[in-house]
């Protein structure tokens, strides 16, 4: 149930590429699906989790549009 409302509210986020787009929305959709877990658990893969941390990190850019 978390999940479907999680991808209902943000299943339309742009980052400007296609690829960071989806990186959100995965990330998210893992962390709504794992609430109060520890982030080794909401991921599947070792490269999921450090792919988490990394976008975690990435400056952020207000488009003015």
């Amino acid at each position: 149930m978390v999940a479907a409302r999680y991808s209902e509210n943000f299943g339309h986020c742009e980052l400007g590429d296609q690829r960071l787009s989806r990186r959100a929305l995965s990330i998210g959709q893992a962390l709504s699906e794992h609430v109060g877990q520890a982030l080794s658990m909401a991921f599947e893969t070792a490269k999921d989790l450090k792919r988490a941390y990394e976008f975690s990190l990435m400056p952020i850019r207000v488009s003015s549009h």
